[in-house]
């Protein structure tokens, strides 16, 4: 396992007063509502240019869904030459459809953050997370009428400064997860049906224990005695692997377990992600609460949280 910590200057908090809030916008359609929550952020912020901020946002909505939690919709981008990041609101009580989304979004948060923060969108959206999560949040908020009482609702400004992006910002739920009881056979059906090379292994308390891999069953099948073999003709039909085929229901995965896996703590820096990726030379690092396995960060979705979100 691997761990660590990172130090560095927080960022500041986001910019965000009661004039950055549109309440009880009219619905329409989505293009049209994040043209008008970027000119107003642009109109008491240093955004630049609107028109190359409006196209940004666009892009990042063609690009991944906004709709961060039922009726909430958080369109963002990066801008260059921003100082600090900058937030705009708008209430809509009648509901607007954000692409495939299959619930109204009623509450549109725009987020913009400094092209070369890599971390300020995960920091904040980690924050409005909190309390989009909350029941009821969405409807109070869209029934107020007054700009400042929704501000007061979020405090951007009473962001802490040291809120840095943490792995827990990061991960996803495991797409899979096996026991320490399951057979060799269970984790093969499970890496045949899901294409995952490889899969987490738990105990009966969920704590993390190990990796079953694609590569590991492969070293089973293949010792190391017949990679130094330079005519593999007599083995035909795969033989080697009907060894294992013929007990891989009664072969536990105990045998095939690797205890040698990147993972950093929930709470731990998201930078620590990248050190336990590049040092394990792994596709994946888990995330674990104390010992108990919380959520999974792959190299591909780490390096769309740092470059483009």
């Amino acid at each position: 396992m691997s761990n660590d910590q990172s130090g560095g200057t927080p960022p500041p908090a986001p910019e965000f007063s009661s004039k950055d809030v549109i309440c009880r916008a009219r619905a329409g359609d989505a293009q049209t509502l994040v043209e008008k929550l970027v000119r107003l952020a642009a109109a008491n912020h240093p955004v630049g240019d609107a028109g190359a901020a409006i196209a940004a946002v666009r892009a990042r909505m063609e690009s991944a869904p906004v709709v961060v939690a039922t009726g909430v919709a958080v369109p963002h981008a990066r801008i260059d030459g921003l100082g600090a990041a900058c937030i705009a609101i708008a209430t809509v009580p009648d509901g607007i459809a954000f692409g495939d989304s299959g619930d109204p979004v009623k509450l549109a948060i725009l987020v913009l953050t400094p092209a070369d923060a890599p971390a300020g969108y995960l920091r904040i959206a980690a924050y409005i997370a909190r309390f989009v999560a909350s029941p009821g949040f969405v409807d109070r908020v869209c029934s107020l009428s007054d700009p400042a009482a929704v501000a007061a609702e979020f405090g951007f400004s009473d962001l802490p400064p040291g809120g840095n992006a943490t792995a827990r910002d990061l991960m996803m739920p495991p797409p899979a997860v096996l026991h320490e009881t399951n057979s060799i056979k269970d984790a093969i059906d499970v890496i045949v049906r899901t294409g995952l090379p490889e899969v987490p292994v738990v105990d009966k308390e969920g704590d993390l224990v190990g990796v079953a891999s694609a590569r590991a069953i492969l070293r089973v099948c293949m010792p190391d005695y017949l990679l130094w073999m330079e005519d593999l003709s007599r083995f035909s039909n795969f033989e080697p692997f009907g060894t294992l085929l013929r007990k891989e229901s009664s072969t536990w995965l105990a045998d095939i377990t690797d205890d040698d896996f990147p993972s950093v703590s929930a709470d731990g820096p998201a930078i620590a992600v990248a050190e336990a990726l590049a040092r394990h030379g792994a596709d994946t690092c888990y995330v674990v609460d104390g010992a108990r396995l919380a959520g999974v960060v792959t190299l591909p979705r780490f390096l769309h949280n740092v470059f483009r979100d």
